[in-house]
């Protein structure tokens, strides 16, 4: 008895169904992406009208990725540094910004102030703004049973690269500006509610009321300088 043949299995769409799969598997899978977050920085064209030089913090990066402080050359590791001491300093001490006293009282008066005016000019987004903020510092000064400093509200840490400045060396300062910030947030938050600031849930009503208040002092204050060339 003759044997039969075995048919050979067409091989030619094998190629087609091979890319299609890879295809969707490309598109469903998602994929882990450095935990690094840039957002848009105010430009200082925005707000240059509003800064004098000691409530500006100037940090630049030069075309050969290299750090300056104020002008000064210096390591990347010093922002952090640069940045408390921007923050947090002894008021009256040159070249620093000078604080804006708040009290419970001084909120009051404030929030008393800006009433009267929205009375007249209704429609006025800048009395709103400043009554919205006022009424954050208000919150605050309940939340930690008293007053503080903070910086005015022109103050800046500005950052400057040049053209040829890596993205690399632009997401170093920027992640050493917030460092610097955090450590101070966190300072002031085990001192007054017992707790380090990144332990605080921004999910739980309590704890949202702790990162506001931790915030009106230490203000997220950032700013980008277009680039230009940097010696």
């Amino acid at each position: 008895m003759a044997k039969r043949e075995v048919e050979e299995i067409n091989a030619g769409s094998m190629a087609d169904i091979a890319f299609l799969l890879l295809i969707f598997f490309l598109i469903t899978t998602t994929m882990n992406l450095p935990q690094v977050h840039e957002e848009r920085l105010p430009q200082k064209s925005d707000v240059e009208f509003l800064l004098n030089e000691r409530n500006v913090l100037q940090i630049m990066a030069n075309k050969n990725d290299k750090i300056g402080i104020e002008g000064e050359f210096a390591e990347i590791t010093d922002i952090q540094n640069a940045v408390k001491k921007f923050y947090q300093h002894k008021d009256g001490t040159p070249n620093q910004p000078s604080y804006i006293e708040v009290t419970r009282k001084i909120c009051e008066d404030t929030l008393e102030s800006l009433e009267n005016a929205l009375n007249v000019y209704p429609d006025a987004p800048l009395f709103k703004i400043e009554q919205d903020a006022w009424k954050r510092r208000l919150d605050a000064c309940v939340a930690f049973g008293g007053g503080f400093q903070t910086l005015p509200n022109n103050a800046t840490v500005s950052i400057q690269l040049d053209n040829s400045t890596t993205y690399v060396t632009y997401m170093s300062v920027l992640d050493q500006i917030m460092q610097g910030l955090n450590s101070l947030r966190d300072s002031l938050c085990q001192d007054k509610f017992g707790v380090s600031f990144e332990r605080l849930n921004d999910k739980v009503e309590i704890d949202k009321q702790k990162i506001s208040a931790i915030r009106q002092v230490y203000p997220k204050k950032i700013m980008k300088e277009k680039n230009r060339s940097v010696q």
